[in-house]
């Protein structure tokens, strides 16, 4: 009911002129980056949720399945936030989010805390000043002093193998003791998702220091690791029409990171819900358009977690990778001003020629920009498995990533039909 309710609302928010694929694209990311999906979250089976849409579009499109079903399960572990989500700052209230984010991995927080700031001089990048700096809290004797106590930094006053060598030395140490940590930063904030749990809590809060000597942080946070999460990739494919046995893969990841306590959530449109409407926008193309090859789609789950999903897909084929002829990974396609990176370009600069060819034939894109190979996708457990195979995100327009702002409404989608008739016309010159 949901969905046909949100299929309704989506037309009449984006107008009738646009074109069948990009109207189909908004339907897709508007769903997916719904409240209603939580953020394809674990608390509230956003990301099941997310799962079965996917899988639905794929039954409407009359994929076929390699198995008896759509979904391949396995398990991985995850901690959540799925309660309270509250923190003051002295007697001012801060909005979870863009006030401050909890770090992925913290354990549950609750009580009211002195803070004790481990101030430095930002010309001294050693790691000996760390060492002097945390000697306080190494002395014999002063764990009780720290239980009430929550550390903090002032980011921009660490170097970057400082800030490292700090963050190693209070997970190795469980904080000291202390219930835990804020970083106090001038950066964007950009969340993440972690499978494991500390004993301490860790916050990145914006702006400087609290000038008062007597600053108290209070917080309300619960966290729950879950153990052995159920999860499921979800997959299909068109049988070719004169060479069945080779492939075709489109894939993207379907998850994001799900909510911050009760009431924040992280829609990921762009991140990756844009990527997941490519690959249902391409299913629903090669439905219609017969490819010699067969065409493989493939929608990870726990990518944000470590790539788990393409981890497990690879360790685990329903047919041999070899038989894959080249794979396109499509992840943050929602913009697009500056044109399109290519991750493994320089890897096989064969394909990435002929894409620039492509492109330059048509004038899709304002750039098709090379990029060597990088862990940063799901193509990569393929790629380490010999698979040739692209990973391409678009680039310029929104900054929104890992946050609350990356939404379907200011999602433009930019050149999105373009990179869409580029991949086809790619697939065709197989």
């Amino acid at each position: 009911m949901f969905l046909v309710s949100l299929f309704t609302f989506h037309f009449s928010l984006h107008s009738s002129a646009q074109s069948p694929l990009i109207s189909y694209a908004h339907y897709v990311i508007d769903t997916l980056a719904s409240p209603y999906m939580d953020g394809r979250d674990y608390v509230d089976s956003g990301e099941w949720k997310a799962a079965t849409f996917i899988r639905n579009e794929f039954r409407k499109d009359s994929l076929l399945k390699f198995t008896n079903s759509y979904f391949q399960p396995f398990f991985f572990d995850v901690n959540v936030f799925p309660g309270d989500m509250k923190v003051k700052m002295s007697d001012s209230t801060l909005v979870p989010g863009k006030d401050f984010l909890v770090s992925p991995f913290s354990g549950s927080s609750r009580g009211k805390f002195r803070i004790y700031k481990l101030e430095k001089n930002p010309a001294d990048t050693s790691n000996a000043a760390i060492e002097k700096l945390l000697k306080p809290l190494q002395k014999k004797g002063k764990k009780k002093k720290w239980k009430h106590t929550f550390v903090a930094i002032q980011r921009n006053q660490f170097s970057k193998e400082q800030y490292q060598f700090f963050r190693q030395t209070l997970e190795v140490t469980a904080c000291f003791g202390a219930p835990g940590c804020i970083e106090f930063t001038h950066d964007k904030l950009t969340w993440d998702a972690s499978t494991t749990q500390s004993l301490y809590t860790y916050l990145q809060m914006t702006g400087d220091f609290p000038k008062s000597k007597k600053a108290t942080v209070t917080t309300d946070i619960e966290s729950r690791l879950i153990k052995n999460y159920s999860t499921q990739n979800v997959l299909g494919y068109f049988r070719g029409t004169s060479v069945p046995d080779s492939f075709i893969v489109f894939t993207a990841h379907y998850d994001h990171l799900g909510q911050m306590g009760n009431g924040t959530y992280f829609p990921g449109a762009n991140d990756n819900a844009s990527g997941s409407s490519m690959v249902l926008n391409l299913a629903k193309y090669f439905s219609q358009h017969p490819s010699k090859y067969s065409v493989a789609f493939i929608s990870f789950s726990g990518e944000e977690l470590g790539l788990l999903g393409s981890s497990f897909y690879v360790q685990h084929p329903v047919f041999p990778l070899g038989k894959i002829k080249f794979l396109v990974n499509l992840d943050i396609v929602g913009t697009g001003d500056e044109g399109i990176k290519v991750v493994n370009a320089t890897e096989f600069p064969k394909q990435f020629d002929e894409l620039v060819k492509l492109n330059d034939e048509h004038q899709f894109l304002k750039q098709v920009s090379p990029r060597g190979k990088a862990a940063n996708s799901d193509h990569y457990p393929f790629y380490l498995s010999g698979v040739p195979c692209f990973f391409i995100y678009t680039m310029g327009g929104i900054a929104a990533y890992h946050d609350i702002y990356d939404r379907a409404q200011t999602l433009p989608l930019t050149k999105y039909e373009e990179l869409f008739n580029l991949l086809v016309d790619f697939e065709s010159g197989f």
